[in-house]
């Protein structure tokens, strides 16, 4: 069976774009598709020529969560449906651990493990068809702490009960205005969120994964616990050849290219 995530590169594998591909459901994701798209995040953790992440969604949404037919037909089975939560938890730490930028780009629906989804990304990008929320208070479900934090983090804890308590959805404009979206336009939002991300590539590799480490642990609360990975990458930055490239290029009035190495 084919793989329901996709992945396409672009400008010379520099740009990778990642659709979920499941319009039938709103892109909803089973157990299947959040373990591909686990696997698809970690191949490119590893992929040093990989500068931009862009990921969307196939038919008009981004994601409309988790497919709760899916879900509630292994419910029988607790050690099944463990797997299958902890699976969704590894897909989003895979997003979120990435040492590059990584945009979502929206439309449609983004709700539930789709916002959570969303906010494992450093920035969200949308069109004016967006509709964002977390509906588990129609549903009858509470929302994973971790996620709900990202969520507070990002639009304040006054918004976030209203989005909670209600469970209504926001439009881009809302969600604009909120705090959620970094930018709402009524374009294609993959070329929207490659726009806006493009001013990110040219940076040293080194210094964005490190900051990206730091603001993480610092978005976490884990910071002392980071405290040894963040030296080590900063060390890495610091006798790296970018830096002494970066130096001499600044001294020459010239624009340095980083390799990340």
């Amino acid at each position: 069976m084919a793989s329901e995530i996709l992945l396409e590169s672009k400008e010379g594998g520099r740009v990778a774009v990642v659709t979920i591909n499941r319009p039938q459901r709103r892109n909803a994701c089973d157990f299947q598709a959040w373990t591909d798209m686990r696997a698809v995040f970690l191949e490119l953790g590893a992929d040093k020529n990989v500068r931009l992440i862009v990921l969307t969604g196939a038919g008009g949404h981004f994601c409309a969560g988790d497919d709760i037919k899916a879900f509630r037909s292994i419910l029988p089975d607790s050690a099944a449906a463990d797997r299958y939560r902890d699976r969704i938890q590894e897909c989003y730490a895979a997003v979120q651990d990435l040492p590059v930028p990584v945009i979502a780009a929206i439309s449609g629906a983004c709700v539930g493990g789709g916002c959570s989804l969303a906010l494992c990304c450093d920035f969200r990008v949308a069109d004016g068809t967006a509709r964002i929320g977390v509906p588990v208070a129609r549903l009858g479900l509470m929302y994973p702490t971790v996620q709900l934090m990202r969520l507070t983090q990002l639009i304040g804890l006054s918004q976030a009960r209203r989005w909670i308590y209600t469970g209504g959805l926001a439009d881009s404009r809302q969600a604009l205005a909120a705090g959620f979206l970094d930018e709402a336009g009524s374009g294609d939002p993959v070329a929207a969120a490659l726009e806006f991300g493009r001013p990110m590539m040219d940076g040293a590799p080194l210094s964005i994964a490190g900051s990206k480490m730091q603001l993480n642990a610092i978005a976490a609360g884990r910071l002392d616990e980071s405290r040894a990975m963040i030296e080590e990458i900063t060390q890495r930055a610091n006798n790296s050849e970018d830096y002494k490239n970066a130096a001499a290029a600044f001294a020459a009035g010239k624009i340095p290219k980083f390799e990340g190495r």
